[in-house]
């Protein structure tokens, strides 16, 4: 293994352990709010109860181009190979993937042997302070819908060299919408995406799915339907590689 390669596989496993340490913080805030919520639930229910009815509208729509497994395709459909990857923007393992095995994967991608999807999702809200997971996904399916995949895929690689550090505000939503510009997508149909909260509903079910199929953290790839398992001292890069080479070889 190259010293290259050496130092991406610990800066991989120290940001797992930083996840982890995330992980174990958000667990002991949502215990020590359990009994603000409920008295929240108490006072609020008759707002609640106004507000279902519009959240049932919003929670409906998806953005154009989202498979029934809230993922987005980049690749041929006639592409072999099968990658799921889901993802959170707010995620710095998830960042750390994607330098990584991202350039891996486009190279599969570009001769057709991998069809990826992503399933980004919002886990790690609780790691900002502005909710910055849910309204960094929540641009990105405005984005998408505006400017289809290609817009999308340039969207969530500006996400990723701009990810906020842990604990901060994040970007806002007037810098998110202008990085969905950059990537190519329309900044005033984007901005007004934002402001009318057209996919905070689906973000929050697309998230919720994830967690139901068994998803308890990000970055989780699957190659043909099958949990990739990133062993520690490995270099994430070879393991899916020998996985898709493999996979593309028994066809």
């Amino acid at each position: 293994m190259s010293k290259e390669d050496r130092n991406a596989t610990e800066r991989i496993k120290a940001m797992r352990e930083q996840q982890a340490a995330a992980e174990r913080r958000r667990r002991t805030l949502l215990v020590g709010g359990i009994v603000a919520l409920v008295v929240a639930a108490i006072v609020g229910i008759a707002i609640a109860v106004q507000s279902g009815r519009n959240d049932v509208a919003v929670g409906s729509t998806a953005p154009a181009g989202v498979t029934a497994d809230n993922g987005i395709l980049r690749g041929k459909d006639s592409a072999p190979v099968s990658v799921v990857v889901y993802e959170d923007f707010q995620c710095p393992v998830c960042r750390a993937f994607e330098q990584n095995v991202g350039p891996t994967v486009t190279s599969y991608v570009d001769k057709g042997t991998v069809q990826i999807e992503y399933r980004p999702i919002a886990f790690l809200d609780s790691a900002s302070t502005t909710n910055y997971s849910s309204r960094a996904l929540a641009t990105a399916a405005c984005a998408l819908d505006d400017g289809g995949p290609s817009v999308f895929q340039k969207l969530h690689d500006l996400l990723y060299v701009n990810q906020p550090g842990e604990g901060t505000a994040g970007l806002s939503d007037a810098q998110l919408a202008d990085l969905a510009a950059q990537a190519g997508a329309n900044k005033a149909a984007v901005t007004s995406c934002q402001s009318a909260g057209t996919y905070d509903g689906w973000v929050s079910r697309a998230t919720d799915q994830a967690s139901k199929d068994g998803v308890n953290g990000t970055p989780t790839y699957f190659v043909d339907g099958k949990q990739v398992t990133f062993s520690q001292g490995q270099d994430p890069k070879v393991t899916l590689t020998k996985l898709i080479d493999a996979a593309a070889g028994s066809r």
